[in-house]
């Protein structure tokens, strides 16, 4: 009996478990596809396939809730960007593709054109949050690591990359986009041009 119940317990902590890492999953989607405002409870818990009258059992608050998004989303961008960089075939490719290419892994998994107000702009507020920023800076030397495996890749004669070069790299994009978008519907073309200027510049 005692077997039993001790049985039927693990089975509904499992249970808890898998739907409480469903929705994590289902709130860094959200995030990552259509920006914060996505992230609610009742949206969370739809995605998940879990009932929306318990998804504050998993998550009490909006911002444990949010917290959980960004270091979801932030595990599958790194996670992303460096299979992403990794998958890539070493060989000699121009200024303009390696920036598309730095584009793609730095805001793996989803570059669009409205990439500054549903991704850019959240991580910058993320960052003057101190919860979040912890996990926003958890990341980045493997975000920064997956931009130099790209530059390596993508011109195999290249010198070790300095990870001041990388940061420089990961903030004139992020700065780029945001200029770009001052300007224009979609600002990835305005970013890939200069990110690709800078990538000479650097002779990397």
């Amino acid at each position: 009996m005692a077997n039993s119940s001790a049985a039927r317990r693990h089975t509904r902590q499992a249970r808890s478990t898998a739907k409480q890492e469903a929705m994590r999953s289902a709130a860094a989607r959200l995030l990552i596809e259509e920006g914060p405002a996505a992230v609610t409870h009742r949206r969370v818990a739809t995605a998940a396939g879990v009932a929306a009258g318990s998804a504050t059992y998993y998550f009490p608050s909006r911002e444990e809730l949010y917290a959980q998004a960004v270091s979801a989303a932030e595990e599958l961008r790194a996670s992303g960007a460096e299979q992403f960089a990794a998958e890539l075939t070493r060989r000699r490719r121009g200024a303009t593709r390696t920036a598309q290419l730095l584009l793609e892994t730095l805001y793996y998994p989803r570059l669009t054109a409205d990439v500054v107000p549903v991704r850019l702009e959240p991580m910058i507020s993320a960052t003057r949050e101190p919860g979040l920023a912890s996990i926003m800076r958890a990341h980045r030397p493997r975000l920064l690591a997956a931009l130099g495996t790209v530059l390596t890749k993508c011109n195999p004669s290249a010198r070790h990359v300095s990870e001041a070069d990388l940061e420089l790299i990961a903030l004139s994009i992020d700065g780029a986009l945001l200029y770009g978008a001052a300007g224009e519907d979609d600002p990835v073309p305005y970013a890939t041009a200069m990110v690709a200027r800078l990538v000479s510049l650097i002779e990397v």
